[in-house]
């Protein structure tokens, strides 16, 4: 079988964990699949440091060709196809979807919903308009905006794809309730981090950082470049706002260093990169106890790290999802509904402190650091969380084996 993998996340060490768990285990379950995973315009080391290496898995990098994205935009949005045969990038992607058996839309976040990502549409679309059979797995999506006439141009055919996928599986709670009022049919999961439990080596750099020394993992996020937050929330504030949750950290677990995982890397913009915030607030700080980890170490890496953490507390989700992974107490501070879902999907909202509008008043604010001095004191390891959220991942999956195989027949 021949699988072709569009809208996969890349510079994210998150969405890399979503991806290596999806890919392995299809080609543990499928040993004779043939993958391709096609993206434009990518840097070649972000992929080079993504990839599963397999003689089974190819990658496939097209060049971005002036009026790549424009095209697709005026296919959707007014209704001009035939651009989508006219541009060599475009044809070079159907040459794609025809010669795969299945297009599978990688895991992810919610590029359809409020970021309005008309890329991450137009290639579902595209499998779409030549009758491909379409799998969209392990995302989130929605809110769909209606404000304008291109959000209601984006939710009419996010809706319309919705509908037309042969195979969806949903990842956090939230995401499950929009399904429901769309009248769309999906399979509950979670996130696909929880089909792989990496176990790799702790690069020396590192270990020699932390001296032996235990130590709390903290994965802040910059949010200010957020849809929700940007023009809301000064750098200040939040620099403010993590000084005071590092504080905390400090007062109730004594005696521990702060490892900083950045998960983000080889974005197009340096505010786009986690390792340029984290220093920033490190030079805030000026406190000798916090390492910030170089952006090169692989999700692999980061989840072996994790792994040895005594608490995790993050405004990334896969800072969150590696914690539960690996049966680390957490505290997640959550600023969209992905965060919020996959805990109440979990039933660990008590580990969860809600930040989406706390940090725009200074009463919000400081009612979000009273509830996270609460939350902290209540963290503890959890199996059955664990558990629950890898049989879930599981159950999906057997279900998507299930599919595939049912397409070869």
């Amino acid at each position: 079988m021949k699988i072709l993998m569009i809208n996969q996340p890349m510079s994210n060490r998150g969405d890399e964990s979503a991806h290596k768990g999806l890919i392995r285990a299809i080609l543990k379950a499928m040993p004779n699949v043939r993958i391709t995973v096609v993206r434009v315009g990518m840097n070649p080391d972000t992929i080079r440091q993504f990839g599963v290496d397999d003689e089974n898995v190819e990658y496939v990098n097209l060049p971005l060709i002036r009026g790549y994205l424009r095209f697709a935009k005026l296919g959707l949005q007014k209704g001009m196809y035939f651009l989508w045969r006219v541009h060599p990038t475009h044809r070079k992607i159907r040459t794609l979807m025809l010669a795969s058996d299945i297009v599978l839309s990688a895991p992810g976040g919610i590029c359809m919903g409020g970021f309005q990502n008309w890329e991450h549409l137009f290639l579902l679309k595209m499998a779409q308009r030549i009758g491909k059979k379409l799998v969209y797995y392990g995302r989130s999506f929605g809110p769909f905006p209606e404000t304008t006439k291109l959000n209601r141009c984006f939710k009419k055919h996010s809706v319309d794809m919705l509908h037309y996928f042969s195979f969806l599986s949903v990842r956090d709670k939230k995401t499950e309730s929009i399904a429901k009022d769309l009248g769309v049919s999906y399979v509950p999961t979670v996130d696909s981090a929880f089909l792989d439990l990496p176990r790799v080596e702790i690069p020396k750099e590192l270990l020699n950082r932390i001296d032996a020394d235990p130590y709390v993992v903290f994965v802040p996020n910059e949010l200010i470049w957020h849809y929700a937050f940007r023009g809301k929330l000064s750098k200040t504030e939040l620099l403010e706002f993590y000084r005071e949750i590092l504080s905390l950290i400090k007062d109730k677990m004594p005696n521990r260093k702060i490892v900083m995982l950045p998960q983000t890397y080889n974005q197009t913009t340096p505010n786009g990169n986690d390792i340029n915030f984290f220093k920033e607030f490190e030079a805030y700080l000026k406190d000798p106890s916090i390492i910030v980890a170089p952006d090169t170490y692989n999700s692999d890496i980061q989840q072996s790290v994790i792994a040895k953490a005594d608490l995790v507390v993050g405004a990334r989700y896969h800072s969150i999802i590696f914690a539960i992974n690996n049966n680390v107490p957490f505290v997640a501070l959550s600023y969209e509904h992905k965060i919020s879902g996959i805990l109440e999907t979990l039933g660990k909202l008590d580990c969860m402190v809600d930040i989406s509008t706390a940090l725009f008043s200074v009463e919000g604010r400081k009612r979000a650091v009273e509830d996270f001095e609460g939350r902290i004191c209540l963290t503890h390891k959890d199996d059955f969380v664990q558990n629950k959220a890898r049989e879930m991942s599981k159950a999906c999956f057997d279900k998507f084996v299930l599919f595939l195989n049912g397409l070869k027949k």
